[in-house]
């Protein structure tokens, strides 16, 4: 119990033990969550480059598998060429086996990899048989063959061949080629070859190079040709073919647990052939160079962490001491000794803090002179922040300039940009929140000037008003900002021209402005969304421009009667209604809502 309350006391006790101890955890903490991101990521970028590495090279050895198979395919068919052997197969004489004989001869020992060859006439019902593990060729008859599974899956396909797992260790795969009457096609001679691991080994290369890697080969039907080692069971490689015969694409990759072990299969499937490419490989295999560097880390972070204690007891030591000192002067002031003039040497914060703190003493005084000069700097501060501002006369004077040199260079399109720019600036910044609908369509043939250079044919506008609508009073920038929404919402959604019409109604009491467009329009809920964000709250003032915004103005300066109406359904494009009380242009420029 002592103890406790004596460990109790060390961390209630001098800032020093408690720099010391925080500082010590908060960098045991980073190593440790340094050492662990390192290990985190060095593993996901390691199993990304083996993913990727070995899907690559998996895919090039399923091609030369299904390479190495065709020419193959094609060696058993050259003996239709020889025209002596056709006639030998179909033949009773005895000079006809010699025929046979010579030929199975000349393929046998034309390639290393052939194992085993035998070629069986079923007109006579003759085996020729020739091994590598026997001298002599031999010659019996066989009613068995054409009983055999593989002898009824090649006569079934369209290319009369068929594959099997070879039934020895040392060999491969044993390929059946059925020579038929292309009249009738009736067989005439069965060729099968059995083939050795030599070729295969070859195309495998280096594809395992990690202790523990499993790989398989398999066919369509998920018959094994190929395991290049015990590791894994006959139930636990079903459970990869089955999960293979889910899968849509030819390769991918998948996290696979058997047992105690959790395995990485990556697998690719040949285009040609089928061929399952299979290969396992252990995670903690995988990812043993990055717990390699993880102790390395931890190692080198427990180094790190003991000289950092030792830096943090000597600079916490260093900082206390002056703390010390500084306390005592403040104990000083408050026992009323107002005459301090020590002060710590150096930059740091405890040197500023003395100085900061003896100024206060000396100064006390002076706090009211002080704040009026910091008033007073404020005011020279924004006195120079508005002499600063862009002067509207030069940018107008400056744009002027530039048309003037357009017009002299006859550059006709820049010249009438500028000029449209300038008035549409012009236009903006003028005072008043109305203008009459005559000084809104003169605005907006500057605006459409400016869009149009931006998408020239794309943009298509008709504006049909009638006369006597001319000097009725709208809010300012009302067909701007329905014409903006046409052009963000309809126009940069697609890549075709889109049509807006601009329309007025007049019926002697309301003015009805109608903006519509024939562009994507917009879901029934998605109308419902924008009718309902516009109506909430639209009597708090809006920053922002658009569709809320210009509804808050035109309710508040035309009453509650004034009204803005959304009509839209997707392909069918969008068309916004706004009604206005009619007001007439005043010399005065005040607005008279209907209700007022």
């Amino acid at each position: 119990m002592e103890r406790i309350f004596r460990h109790i006391r060390f961390f209630n006790g001098r800032l020093r033990s408690k720099l010391i101890i925080v500082f010590s955890l908060i960098v045991v903490l980073i190593v440790i969550l340094l050492s662990y991101l390192s290990y985190r990521q060095s593993s996901l970028m390691n199993e990304e480059n083996f993913i990727d590495s070995n899907q690559k090279i998996m895919g090039l050895v399923n091609q030369n598998l299904d390479n190495y198979i065709s020419k193959i395919d094609e060696f058993t068919l050259s003996p239709r060429k020889d025209a002596v052997f056709m006639d030998a197969v179909i033949s009773n004489e005895y000079l006809s086996q010699f025929n046979i004989q010579n030929q199975i001869k000349n393929m046998f020992y034309s390639r290393e990899d052939i194992e085993e060859m035998t070629i069986y006439t079923p007109i006579n019902h003759t085996q020729y048989r020739l091994s590598r593990s026997t001298v002599n060729l031999t010659q019996s008859s066989d009613y068995q063959t054409e009983q055999e599974a593989w002898y009824k899956e090649a006569a079934e396909t369209p290319k009369f061949r068929s594959m099997e797992p070879a039934s020895k260790r040392q060999q491969f795969l044993v390929f059946h080629r059925i020579l038929i009457n292309i009249a009738d096609k009736r067989p005439l001679a069965v060729i099968s070859i059995t083939l050795n691991y030599r070729e295969l080994n070859r195309i495998f290369g280096d594809l395992s190079n990690k202790s523990g890697e499993v790989v398989g080969l398999f066919n369509n039907a998920n018959q094994p040709f190929y395991l290049n080692k015990e590791g894994i069971s006959q139930l636990q490689w079903q459970d990869v073919l089955a999960y293979l015969d889910t899968q849509t694409s030819e390769s991918g990759s998948t996290d696979q647990r058997f047992g105690h072990e959790s395995y990485l299969t990556i697998y690719n499937i040949s285009a040609q052939n089928k061929w399952k490419l299979v290969k396992l490989t252990p995670i903690a295999e995988l990812n043993k160079a990055a717990a390699n560097a993880r102790s390395i880390n931890l190692v080198v972070g427990s180094t790190f962490v003991m000289f950092f204690i030792i830096v943090v007891i000597f600079v916490s030591n260093a900082i206390t001491r002056r703390l010390k000192e500084f306390s005592r002067r403040i104990e000083q002031l408050g026992e009323g000794n107002f005459e301090l003039d020590y002060e710590f040497k150096g930059k740091d914060e405890i040197a500023h803090l003395s100085r900061k703190f003896n100024q206060m003493v000396v100064r006390i005084n002076d706090l009211i002179a002080e704040r009026y000069e910091i008033k007073l700097n404020e005011r020279n501060a924004r006195l120079k922040a508005l002499e600063a501002q862009i002067n509207p006369h030069f940018l107008y004077n400056s744009l002027q300039a530039i048309s003037t040199e357009a017009i002299i260079h006859e550059v006709d399109s820049i010249q009438q940009m500028v000029d449209a720019l300038a008035s549409t600036m012009r236009y903006c910044i003028k005072d008043g929140e109305t203008v009459s609908l005559q000084d809104e369509l003169d605005h907006i043939q500057n605006y459409l000037i400016l869009q149009k250079a931006r998408f020239a044919e794309r943009l298509q506008v008709t504006i049909d008003v009638p006369e006597e609508t001319m000097a009725i009073l709208i809010p300012k920038m009302t067909l701007q900002i329905l014409l903006e929404n046409a052009i963000e919402h309809a126009l940069e959604q697609i890549s075709e021209a889109i049509y807006i019409e601009i329309r007025a109604d007049f019926d002697g009491m309301w003015l009805i402005l109608h903006v519509a467009d024939d562009g994507p329009g917009m879901t029934a809920q998605r109308l419902e969304q924008v009718t309902t964000s516009m109506n909430e709250n639209y009597m708090e003032v809006q920053e922002e421009i658009g569709l809320k915004n210009l509804y808050s103005r035109i309710k508040l300066m035309f009453g509650s009667d004034a009204y803005m109406r959304l009509r839209s359904q997707p392909n069918q494009g969008t068309e916004i209604e706004i009604g206005l009380p009619i007001l007439k242009c005043q010399e005065d420029s005040h607005v008279h809502s209907a209700n007022h």
